[in-house]
């Protein structure tokens, strides 16, 4: 990994995070997968830079996690954007992935997902169901074999997909 001396880089309000999140997308989209997340975070003297990549259909592979891991360290290598050492993670969003908008819930269309909500709908702040439509912002999640509920996304503090086994 890089281990040129300097600043710490990385962190909220630093210029450089724009160019790593811009060579992040590209480097993703030349292996066929997207940026599902990239996050950075301190562990002890070095950074901890993660991407979370995606495949519109299918699973990510593990193979496709490594491809974007070489391309990635050469690029940031090469153009030397971390001036420390870092610790580069690539991972999938995984089978309990969130739900972080209506077109992941209509992707995920009868999965079964788990809703945190800001406030209670019809009594519930939490619940499960299987996710159904999505219409005018909302999303059709059936609780049980003869409860609907209509659940505007805008009020969804956390969603994500229950693992089924």
């Amino acid at each position: 990994m890089n281990s040129v001396g300097g600043s710490e880089m990385g962190f909220e309000g630093d210029p450089r995070n724009a160019q790593i999140r811009d060579l992040a997308e590209k480097v993703v989209k030349d292996n066929f997968v997207q940026l599902f997340e990239l996050k950075t975070r301190p562990q002890g003297k070095k950074l901890v830079l993660t991407l979370v990549i995606d495949k519109p259909h299918g699973l990510v592979t593990v193979e496709e996690c490594t491809a974007v891991s070489r391309d990635m360290e050469q690029k940031l290598d090469e153009l030397d954007l971390i001036q420390t050492s870092y610790l580069l993670e690539v991972s999938s969003p995984g089978l309990d992935r969130p739900l972080r908008n209506l077109g992941d819930c209509e992707r995920f269309k009868g999965r079964l997902a788990r809703f945190v909500l800001m406030e209670p709908l019809e009594g519930q702040i939490s619940f499960e169901g299987r996710l159904g439509e999505t219409v005018d912002g909302k999303v059709e999640v059936k609780v049980g074999k003869e409860r609907t509920l209509w659940v505007p996304f805008a009020a969804v503090k956390t969603a994500k997909l229950v693992v089924e086994v």
